[in-house]
């Protein structure tokens, strides 16, 4: 689907869940829930060109993918979190949407504790290397 389209359909979907939410406002959330989530699935197909692009550009110039499949994750991780805070707030769970926000946070470090042990350990051996 093209950018264009994704931005029309979220603004027509905005615009029912804003008709909706005085009259029923479980349904507005569950209406919102659905057009975020149809909006992530409609964008996936171009996530996934772009993983493969990425992927075939790092297989032509040499470089180790785990490095840019861990960016991808981390982007990820943060784009999903957000999204589930973000529904989080519109149902009015404030504290809720700070834990999911937290919890994101904590998955993004845990997913990128692989790149910082690695960059440790060759500054700790660069430190090695430089005489006293």
């Amino acid at each position: 689907m093209a950018a264009v389209d994704v931005i029309l359909a979220a603004l027509f979907l905005v615009f029912v869940v804003i008709l909706f939410r005085p009259v029923r406002p479980e349904l507005a959330t569950l209406l919102a829930l659905a057009a975020g989530a149809l909006i992530l699935l409609s964008l996936l197909p171009t996530l996934l060109l772009l993983v493969g692009a990425l992927r075939d550009l790092m297989a032509r110039t040499q470089v180790d993918f785990s490095y840019v499949a861990m960016v991808v994750k981390v982007v990820g991780i943060a784009y999903l979190a957000q999204f589930a805070a973000d529904v989080a707030r519109d149902a009015g769970e404030t504290a809720l949407a700070g834990k999911i926000e937290l919890g994101g946070r904590v998955a993004i470090l845990a997913a990128a504790l692989p790149a910082l042990w690695t960059f440790m350990e060759v500054l700790l051996r660069l430190m090695e290397a430089v005489p006293s």
